[in-house]
């Protein structure tokens, strides 16, 4: 990124707890740790991979197996509710001593990234000023499943100082939880100016002198995304359009499953794995459309980087989707689990280049408007600079 340094004496001090081996905290960080200001990373175990510039600061030490922090992701396989798991985790976080170290570092601002997890543990100890972000299924899922994440979402939402999210319709869920709405903004975590600098060489703006048509999926292989619908579309699609490529980025739990269920349908169908960034700037330049079908979602970085680089996007029919995607006009959505709607969505797109080529401009000039870090991420620096107490 090209980020402007803020001046020595406009530093921050701030604190952050989040999951730092996700995508998403490691690039809200890593702008911030690029603009200057001076980054404490507050986690239960240390990450996996070292974040460049973030002062990272364990509750507990690694150790040789390397175990699984207290969150969501420990207690999906858990037999008790995640509620109570949650409760539990607070717990280890107060025993290990969160409070302590959150108040040796005197920050400026404590930021908690997921509202039902970090943002819970967060509120528990008790720091001022303090900034909750949601991400998605922590509003939109997660508080609807039991009676006490219900309960920890709200006593969340009230203790904070500001609460962020990524779109329009997650935050009037924030403040159906009790969130005040004065304390709620919308602050889009989205795309460098990197993708849009692809634009260009987009085969939807430049067109396709040879190869075969791509789609293109990068979401998790986990149940909400719905990935298995992709492939039982395209095996749709190929029977219409033969020699068209899908290509299936990522991984995760279902990939040995989804890649049975590829083999079987006899079409052209790659499975590359995780796409570090270039590779994958690269992956949507050559895709005449990107597909994203989640059950639930925010505002997903993937596909607001699609439409920075030029690929034409379908997605599910989802609230937070329609704040992105006009249907017919910058993209298709489509009804959740409709594998057949999507089939023919995607044989639609690839027969009409005038649409994606017309999609590809209109979605350039709105991440440009509403989803470029450079600029929400000063909005979020200047939404810090009016919280009490910050200079």
């Amino acid at each position: 990124m090209d980020v402007e340094r803020v001046a020595p004496d406009e530093r921050l001090r701030i604190a952050v707890l989040g999951d730092f081996d996700g995508v998403h905290t490691r690039s809200w960080l890593r702008w911030f740790v690029e603009r200057g200001h001076e980054l404490h990373g507050v986690a239960f175990y240390p990450p996996r991979e070292p974040l460049e510039g973030v002062n990272m600061h364990a509750l507990r030490p690694a150790r040789g197996d390397r175990p699984v922090a207290p969150n969501s992701a420990s207690s999906k396989t858990s037999r008790f509710p995640r509620g109570l798991m949650r409760l539990a985790h607070a717990v280890r976080y107060r025993a290990a001593g969160l409070a302590r170290v959150l108040g040796s570092l005197d920050a400026d601002v404590v930021h908690a990234h997921y509202l039902v997890e970090h943002g819970f543990y967060g509120a528990s100890a008790g720091v001022r000023p303090y900034v909750v972000t949601a991400w998605g299924s922590d509003v939109l899922v997660e508080p609807r499943r039991d009676p006490v994440t219900n309960l920890i979402a709200r006593y969340t939402v009230r203790r904070a100082d500001l609460i962020t999210s990524n779109n329009v319709y997650m935050a009037e869920r924030i403040v159906a939880l009790g969130a005040p709405p004065s304390k709620v903004e919308v602050v889009t975590l989205g795309t460098d100016r990197y993708f849009t600098l692809r634009h260009n060489q987009s085969v939807n703006v430049r067109g396709r002198s040879d190869g075969a048509a791509c789609v293109l999926s990068t979401r998790a292989h986990e149940p909400l995304y719905n990935v298995e619908e992709i492939i039982s579309a395209f095996d749709d699609v190929g029977r219409v359009r033969p020699g068209v490529r899908l290509v299936v980025a990522h991984g995760g739990s279902l990939t040995p499953a989804l890649q049975r269920q590829a083999s079987a349908t006899g079409g052209q169908i790659e499975f590359p794995g995780f796409l570090e960034r270039a590779a994958f700037r690269d992956a949507l330049a050559d895709a005449e459309i990107f597909v994203s079908v989640p059950s639930s979602d925010g505002t997903s970085v993937a596909l607001l980087q699609a439409m920075a680089a030029g690929c034409f996007p379908i997605v599910s029919d989802l609230p937070t989707q329609r704040e992105l995607i006009e249907d017919g006009v910058n993209g298709y959505r489509v009804p959740l689990h409709r594998p057949d709607i999507l089939a023919q969505r995607v044989v639609a797109a690839l027969a009409d280049p005038e649409l994606r080529l017309s999609a590809a401009a209109r979605n350039r000039a709105f991440v440009e408007r509403r989803g470029l870090n450079e600029t929400e991420m000063l909005r979020m620096e200047s939404l810090y600079r009016r919280l009490p107490g910050v200079s």
